[in-house]
């Protein structure tokens, strides 16, 4: 009985090793014939919204019909769109079996217009840079003082000689969306210490720092909306649990105030050191006075 046992389980287990072995061979098999003789491209379909012909999609891609779907390097295929035309994000490449590739296109955004020496560097939400312009891009916001890195072209991401502003700037944009935001016509980050904007043509917020951004626009939106007269103009300074809001008669009145005192002072300083001049005029000699010093 006890080899009559042994034998049947000698016989399962060479029946295990030849079945796996059958399994093993099939799989390279069919491993071969995958990138090989199966699952070569014949269709590539290309999808979302562009200005790029899908014909030109395809031919910069790289992928071509015949090619094997299963070898083909479908990431390297995505960075060559990105990088050659400019104007698309993003750009994924997914498998369809059996044959056929869907390349799915995200196009750029233009979302602010920095300005350069003599122009204006337009950049999608990620900082690509689409293009290089006389004049900003219609409705996004100006952004001035940005100091870009040098040798900088279409299709580079955008950075400034100064890292910190470089985060600055990013992080304004990623603002963009937000309504009140949206409303913000330019942003001055020459001191990143102190940024300020200009919202709706007509207030000036002082926003300080970068930090707390987002908590600072939106308690700017709700002193502007509520506190503020609709369509006053004037300056907004953020303060750390509010703000201080200044009319443009307060502030041209504080410039008139500046401009007498500074006009007063002058006039006091030239009066204290005019020279003295004697009321009757004195008679010219040709004698010479000399002058000793003990």
């Amino acid at each position: 009985m006890q080899n009559g046992r042994n034998g049947q389980q000698k016989r399962k287990r060479n029946m295990s090793l030849h079945y796996s072995a059958i399994v093993l061979i099939v799989l390279i098999i069919f491993s071969v014939l995958s990138v090989t003789v199966f699952f070569n491209i014949d269709t590539a379909v290309v999808s979302g919204s562009s200005i790029y012909t899908a014909d030109e999609i395809i031919r910069v891609s790289g992928i071509q019909g015949g090619d094997n779907m299963i070898r083909k390097n479908l990431g390297k295929a995505e960075k060559a769109i990105t990088s050659e035309l400019i104007y698309i994000e993003e750009a994924h490449i997914r498998r369809k079996l059996p044959s056929s590739v869907e390349i799915l296109i995200v196009p750029c955004v233009e979302t602010a217009s920095l300005q350069d020496e003599g122009g204006y560097m337009i950049v999608s939400e990620t900082g690509k840079i689409l293009s290089l312009s006389e004049e900003p891009a219609e409705d996004t916001p100006v952004f001035y003082g940005v100091n870009p890195a040098e040798e900088l072209k279409p299709g580079d991401t955008f950075k400034s000689e100064d890292e910190t502003k470089t985060e600055v700037i990013y992080e304004l944009m990623s603002l963009s969306e937000n309504s009140f935001v949206s409303k913000i016509t330019s942003f001055d980050v020459n001191d990143r210490l102190n940024i300020s904007c200009l919202y709706d043509n007509r207030i000036d917020i002082e926003l300080g720092v970068i930090t707390d951004a987002e908590y600072k626009f939106r308690l700017a939106d709700e002193i502007i909306s509520t506190r503020i007269s609709p369509g006053a103009e004037g300056r907004l300074k953020m303060l750390e649990n509010g703000g201080q809001f200044l009319s443009k008669a307060d502030l041209e009145q504080i410039d008139e105030i500046f401009l007498h005192n500074s006009e007063a002072a002058t006039e006091t300083v030239t009066e204290e050191t005019a020279p003295e001049t004697s009321a009757e005029p004195q008679e010219t000699t040709n004698t010479s006075t000399k002058l000793n010093f003990e």
